[in-house]
C-alpha cells in the first residue's frame, strides 16, 4: 500500500504540469538566491575581517598595560619575558615582536602624521601577508642590502607626493622627549583594501629605529600572533591571559570592535533573508496545495468512498509536497553550487558600483562568496521542514470532506 502511495502522489504532482513548475521554479530560485546571497555576505564580510586580520591586525596582540592609553613610547616590555609563554601555547604559528611610535612623515611637498611599526622581516613575514600587496613595480619588502628604508601605502605616496627611492624625514620623540628627525629611502609602496590603514601606517627596520628612539635591545611594544583561525584565537586567548597576567592581551575582536561587530552581521543578515525566503516559500506551497486539494475535491472524495483512510489521504497530500519542495531544492542546490563555485574561484568586481570606494570602508572590491557545509545544510533542511510545515493546513482542510458531499456533483 505504501508503494501506492508513493507512485499516487508522484503521478498527482504532474497532473497540473504548469502550476506544478511553477512552484518548482519558486523553490529552485528561492533556494538558490537565499543560498548565494547567504555565501555572498558571508565572503564579503568575512574575506574583509580576513584581510585586515592577515594584513596588519593579527588575531591577538600583546601590550604593555599602559600602552594604549596613549601609546607611551616608555610602556614598553622586554621580549624575553613573554618569549617562552607564547612558545607555550600550541595554537600559537607565528609571532612579531614591534615597536610603535607616534610621529611625523615628511617629504619636500608635504606632512603627514603616522603611526611607526618597527619590525623584524623575517618575524613580519612570518604573521602578515602585508609584503605581498606591493607589486613589483613598487619596490619590495626592505631588501637584504638596504639600510634606512621605509615602507609606505600609496595613499601616504600619493599624499607626499613622492615615489620609490624619494626622501623622506621621520620625527617623532625619544624616550627622554627628545624630538628626533631622522631620514628614511622610499623601500616599497603597499595598497591594502583598507584605506584607513593605508592612510596612517608605515613600517620601517626595527634596527634601523631603534638606535633613535632610546630604547634598550630586545624591548618591544607590542607582539602580533598568529593562529591558524577564528576557532584556535579562541581557545588560545585565554590560555594566554592566563600565563601574561601583567599583559594586556587583546584578540582581533576587541582591537577592532567595528570588525567584530561586521562578522557577527553575518548570521544575522543570513538570519533575515533565510527569514524572508522562507516566508515566501511557505505562502507559495499553501496557496499551491490548497488549490491542488480543492480542485480534486470529487477525486478526494472517491478515494474515501472505496475506503482509503483518511490518514493516508493526509499523507499522500503530504508527499505530493515533500516531492514538489525536495525536486524544487534539488534544482536550486544545484545551480547554487555551480555559481557559488564558479564565482568562489574567480571573484565578482564590484567596482563598476562606486569604484574603489568599498576600501574607505575597509571592504575589498572584489567578493570570493563562501558557502560552509554546516550552513548550506541547514539551509536545505529548513526549505524541507517549511515545505511539510506549510502543507499541514492543505491535508487537514482535505481530511474534512465528507465523501458523499464531495461525490453527489
Amino acid at each position: 500500500m505504501k508503494t501506492i502511495l508513493v507512485s499516487l502522489a508522484w503521478k498527482n504532482i504532474w497532473r497540473n504540469k504548469l502550476r506544478s513548475g511553477m512552484i518548482l521554479g519558486a523553490i529552485a530560485v528561492g533556494l538558490f538566491a537565499g543560498t548565494f546571497m547567504t555565501a555572498f555576505m558571508s565572503g564579503w564580510i568575512s574575506r574583509s575581517v580576513e584581510s585586515d586580520i592577515r594584513n596588519h591586525l593579527s588575531y591577538i596582540r600583546i601590550h604593555h598595560p599602559d600602552f594604549d592609553a596613549n601609546n607611551d613610547i616608555n610602556a614598553f616590555f622586554m621580549q624575553e619575558d613573554v618569549r617562552s609563554h607564547i612558545a607555550s601555547v600550541s595554537e600559537i604559528t607565528g609571532s612579531s615582536y614591534r615597536l610603535e611610535l607616534s610621529g611625523m612623515l615628511a617629504s619636500a611637498a608635504n606632512a603627514v602624521g603616522v603611526a611607526v611599526k618597527g619590525v623584524d622581516v623575517a618575524d613580519e613575514k612570518g604573521v602578515f601577508l602585508l609584503y605581498q600587496t606591493i607589486p613589483d613595480t613598487c619596490g619590495s619588502f626592505f631588501p637584504d642590502d638596504g639600510r634606512m628604508q621605509i615602507v609606505i601605502s600609496r595613499k601616504t605616496a600619493e599624499k607626499l607626493k613622492v615615489r620609490l627611492r624619494s626622501k623622506l624625514v621621520l620625527t617623532f620623540q625619544d624616550t627622554e622627549g627628545e624630538i628626533q628627525n631622522v631620514a628614511f629611502r622610499v623601500g616599497g609602496i603597499f595598497k591594502t583594501s583598507n584605506t584607513s590603514f593605508d592612510e596612517g601606517c608605515v613600517l620601517v627596520r626595527k634596527s634601523d629605529i631603534l638606535p633613535y628612539t632610546g630604547l634598550p635591545a630586545g624591548a618591544a611594544h607590542e607582539v602580533s600572533l598568529m593562529t591558524s583561525g577564528f576557532e584556535t584565537c579562541r581557545s588560545a586567548l585565554p590560555r594566554l591571559q592566563t600565563l601574561l597576567p601583567g599583559m594586556d592581551v587583546q584578540s582581533w575582536d576587541v582591537l577592532q570592535p567595528e570588525l567584530g561587530l561586521m562578522f557577527r552581521w553575518i548570521d544575522l543578515m543570513n538570519g533575515v533573508i533565510l527569514a524572508i525566503f522562507l516566508a515566501a516559500l511557505s505562502f507559495g506551497i499553501v496557496n499551491t496545495m490548497l488549490m491542488a486539494v480543492l480542485e480534486r475535491t470529487r477525486e478526494l472524495g472517491m478515494l474515501a468512498c472505496i475506503g482509503m483512510s483518511r490518514k493516508r489521504i493526509f499523507r499522500m497530500i503530504m508527499l505530493e509536497t515533500l516531492f514538489l519542495t525536495g525536486l524544487g531544492s534539488c534544482i536550486g542546490i544545484l545551480l547554487g553550487l555551480v555559481v557559488t563555485g564558479y564565482t568562489a574561484r574567480n571573484g565578482i568586481d564590484l567596482t563598476f558600483m562606486l569604484e574603489d570606494q568599498f576600501e574607505d570602508f575597509g571592504f575589498g572590491s572584489i567578493v570570493y562568496p563562501v558557502m560552509q557545509l554546516k550552513t548550506f545544510a541547514g539551509i536545505v533542511t529548513l526549505v524541507i521542514l517549511t515545505g511539510l510545515l506549510s502543507a499541514i493546513y492543505p491535508a487537514r482542510k482535505a481530511l474534512k470532506l465528507e465523501p458523499l458531499d464531495s461525490i453527489r456533483y
